[in-house]
């Protein structure tokens, strides 16, 4: 006999029997059916099954009086709760940027344009506080989790008691300081899921009611226990826990590890919590906590398994049906684009002296204010890096109304990064960046860039950001830059750059994604050969003074620096530069340079990455004049460290008119006259794992007199990569028509 089949029937046998005692003559009492809790574990990623197991319960028409869960099963027990059907919670999950809810990750296009400048390219991070560094008290602040949080529940922000939701819920959250199971039945929805979710160590704690929660599941990842007291007659569990590993084999990683751990603590709250359950559903699976990209796959199992359970959920909804015929259908919550907002409120006392963010909401008072607008604002103000933390909770008001109450942590004073590069051309290097943050409340930042390796550089920037209003900022640049110098793929001289430059500008930036800069540079430069073989250009190895006035205007939407999937990036750059001293002015000159980059991201394909880029380079030059006593003639420009070079695969350069260039070598060609067009076809063919194919078709020239005699560049190669997390892992075969040679580049870490 079947003791699925016996264990049902005797179920049912207690639903009928509850009933019968509860029968007096009044018909209403009469037809009293059982309560019916629902339960949901924790277990990250794979809590999505219990999508898959509402639509069956659905599809049965069980009715759910009360539900609750611990985890990620607090958010799932809470969109239904909310409302939302099953097949609306599926669509939720299918739209969210998993990858950025775990890493919780910044997009670009919401950070300032200053610390875009100074970012992208560092192995850790460590935040300056009180007189030093210190540790995060977790991975990340869970910003983005926040985000979708708020405007999931935003339909029930009016509801403070969840006992007043379409279906009752509760959560459990850990106090951090007392270790003690916190149960969560009122407050901010949001609030308590998100407490109820904060992996320790991974997610910051929430602050709750005056406590400090972290994830419920620490001590409690079954709560059927506190769904009982709620009234519930039957409590149907669902389960995804993986429970003790029993051999260390089965201990393969960090989260593996941290559930071990966990899970000790949650022993006997796990065995109360069965011995109170009527209908167990398990669900074992092949995916882990953090497999939050496998949701399709996921939920599918969670369907499997409940329609294996199918003729004993039906027949008990249909036994409790029968003792109901009066119960109300359940209520479907559409999803909510917009709110009513009544005032912006501001938690902390701090923030009143940055006037500033004070009024970055304010025409949000008093309106009708879409969710995405909200959000985007919100982004925004996280994108200025002012705050450690930044959050907001939706409160009750007057009128149907929220008032959205901001709370934004401790301010950020700064941070201490490290990142590590090496390639087989510029060899090894270790680059140490602090940023100071927040001077003269919020309106200032400095950063600073130390180089140490072949090739040092000191690099700083002081910026006050006013957004579209003008700024200030100064900028100083001190750089030691050696390079070989090749003739058709053969080397024949080297040479050593130095360089110190200071400027002051004005900046106006828009939306964080468009940077326009104007102002002066002052330059102390030079160059000279490591080995004199030109006795002739071995006279220009003093330093010379010179100075620039510039304009540039920057465009930065991309996603990533390395791996870009969309956005794009544009510059467009003029200067007019003129010599201070005279040592050089046999070859130098006043002159005016202008130069237009532009390359985008165009996805053609799911794993397809169309890459295009365009450069271009003019010098308005003097007449043409020998270069010094030397065979080599040509115009006089207006400085050695501002001609055109091609050459090498570095994305990012000492001087901005170097620019990569497929199958040449590190500034294999110079000129004052440039064009290039590239054309970039990345495929992501595993899991962090690329090919590109390359090929690059330019013009690099001193003269423009005759076109005929221009000589076309044409570089091609392919690259292999992998997207690590100290930066991208490159080997690239790349040939060309000037050095028909396979040159084989070799690149590990973020370029800087």
């Amino acid at each position: 006999m079947d003791f699925r089949s016996v264990y049902f029937s005797l179920l049912l046998l207690v639903v009928f029997t509850i009933n019968g005692f509860a029968q007096v003559p009044d018909n209403k009492e009469k037809n009293k059916r059982p309560k019916v809790g629902l339960v949901m574990s924790g277990g990250g990623a794979k809590g999505f099954a219990y999508i898959g197991l509402l639509k069956v319960l659905e599809e049965v028409d069980m009715p759910i009086d009360y539900i609750g869960g611990s985890s990620m099963g607090a958010i799932t027990a809470a969109l239904y709760s909310v409302g939302y059907s099953a097949e609306t919670i599926s669509q939720i999950i299918r739209e969210q940027d998993w990858d950025s809810f775990i890493s919780d990750v910044q997009e670009r296009k919401y950070v300032s344009f200053e610390e875009k400048l100074f970012s992208d390219k560092f192995v850790f991070t460590l935040p300056l506080q009180g007189n030093g560094v210190s540790l995060s008290k977790s991975l990340n602040t869970s910003f983005n989790i926040d985000l979708m949080l708020n405007n999931l529940f935003a339909p029930v922000a009016q509801i403070s008691d969840f006992s007043q939701l379409p279906v009752p819920f509760l959560c459990v959250g850990t106090d951090l300081l007392t270790g003690e199971a916190i149960v969560l039945k009122k407050g901010n929805l949001a609030r308590a899921v998100r407490a109820s979710m904060a992996i320790p160590g991974y997610f910051s704690p929430t602050k709750y009611d005056g406590r400090y929660l972290i994830d419920g599941g620490v001590v409690n990842n079954y709560p059927a226990e506190y769904v009982k007291e709620m009234g519930a007659d039957i409590i149907i569990g669902l389960d995804v826990q993986s429970g003790l590993k029993s051999s260390i084999d089965e201990i393969e990683s960090i989260t593996t590890v941290l559930d071990q751990v966990i899970s000790f603590y949650r022993v006997e709250a796990n065995k109360r919590g069965m011995k109170m359950t009527d209908h167990y559903v398990k669900i074992d699976m092949p995916y882990g906590m953090l497999d939050f990209n496998q949701y399709d796959s996921i939920m599918a199992i969670g369907e499997r398994v409940a329609r294996e359970n199918y003729a004993d959920l039906k027949a008990l909804a249909d036994s409790l049906n029968a003792l109901d015929t009066e119960r109300p259908k359940r209520i479907h919550t559409p999803l909510q684009d917009s709110i009513d907002i009544n005032q912006i409120v501001w938690a902390d006392e701090q923030i009143k002296n940055y006037d500033k963010y004070q009024g970055f909401l304010t025409e949000m008072r008093n309106n009708r204010t879409a969710l995405s607008d909200l959000e985007q604002k919100m982004l925004l103000l996280n994108g200025s890096r002012v705050f450690n933390e930044l959050r907001y909770e939706l409160e009750p008001a007057e009128n149907d109304k929220v008032d959205v109450k901001i709370e934004t942590g401790n301010i950020n004073k700064g941070s201490l990064s490290a990142g590590i590069h090496y390639d087989n051309y510029s060899k090894g290097s270790v680059l140490i960046n602090l940023a100071l943050r927040n001077i003269k409340e919020g309106r200032a930042k400095l950063f600073t860039d130390m180089v140490l390796g072949e090739n040092p550089r000191l690099k700083s920037m002081f910026i006050i950001n006013n957004g579209f209003k003008p700024g200030f900022g100064m900028e100083t640049d001190l750089y030691s830059m050696s390079f070989s110098q090749y003739d058709h793929g053969k080397k024949v001289n080297k040479w050593d750059f130095d360089n110190l430059s200071v400027s002051a500008f004005i900046p106006m930036t828009i939306k964080n994604n468009y940077l326009i800069k104007f102002g002066f540079k002052y330059e102390n430069f030079r160059f000279k050969q490591d080995v004199v073989i030109d006795p002739d250009l071995d006279a220009y190895n003093k330093f010379a003074d010179y100075g620039n006035l510039f304009f540039s205007f920057h465009h930065d939407s991309r996603n990533r620096t390395t791996f870009s999937s969309k956005g794009r990036l544009l510059e467009l750059q003029f200067k007019h530069v003129f010599p201070f001293s005279d040592q050089w002015s046999d070859i130098l000159s006043n002159g005016s340079i202008l130069s237009f980059r532009y390359n985008s991201n165009i996805r053609m394909a799911e794993k397809w990455i169309y890459k295009p880029e365009i450069f271009a380079g003019y010098t308005f030059t003097d007449k043409i004049t020998p270069f010094a006593e030397s065979q080599v003639t040509g115009p006089r420009i207006p400085a050695v460290q501002h001609l055109f070079a091609f050459g090498g695969l570095n994305p990012r350069n000492y001087v901005d008119s170097h620019i990569s260039f497929t199958g040449l070598r590190y500034l294999e060609s110079l000129g004052i006259y440039a064009g290039k067009i590239s054309t970039n076809f990345e495929y992501n063919f595993y899991p962090k794992l690329y090919v590109t194919f390359m090929t690059d078709v330019g013009m690099m020239e001193n003269e423009l007199g005759n076109l005929d005699n221009i000589e076309l560049l044409l570089g091609y190669g392919t690259k292999f990569s992998y997207n690590s997390f100290i930066g991208p892992v490159e080997l690239v075969f790349a040939s060309s028509n000037i050095d028909r040679n396979l040159n084989l580049f070799f690149n590990v870490g973020f370029w800087f």
